[in-house]
């Protein structure tokens, strides 16, 4: 059981977990910007087609889709959340899209 005393932060956990949630805010940010890039390049459609297809089944948008692919992406192949990141996230993007697309036609 948890006593108050281990609810406390001291000041340097206080600004540890300030600066965490700083990082994780920026790299959420960098991800929709990845994703918004993405978007434009493909063309991609408004609407709800591919949020079971690229996302967790729970966003509103292919959009919202797009940035939860992006950020398991870049976590499974290992890149930073940067600009180079864009062409093997849409190399990738295109070999998802492509095996939705054969798996539709089947």
């Amino acid at each position: 059981m948890k006593t108050l005393d281990n609810l406390i932060m001291t000041p340097e956990q206080a600004r540890e977990s300030v600066r965490l949630t700083f990082e994780r805010q920026a790299r959420c940010r960098v991800e929709r910007r990845l994703a918004e890039s993405l978007a434009a390049a493909t063309n991609l459609a408004n609407g709800t087609a591919l949020v079971m297809w690229l996302g967790n089944g729970d966003e509103a948008n292919n959009l919202e889709a797009l940035v939860t692919w992006v950020g398991m992406m870049l976590k499974q192949l290992g890149l930073m959340a940067n600009r180079r990141a864009i062409p093997l996230l849409l190399a990738e993007l295109e070999r998802t899209l492509w095996a939705w697309e054969d798996q539709a036609w089947q």
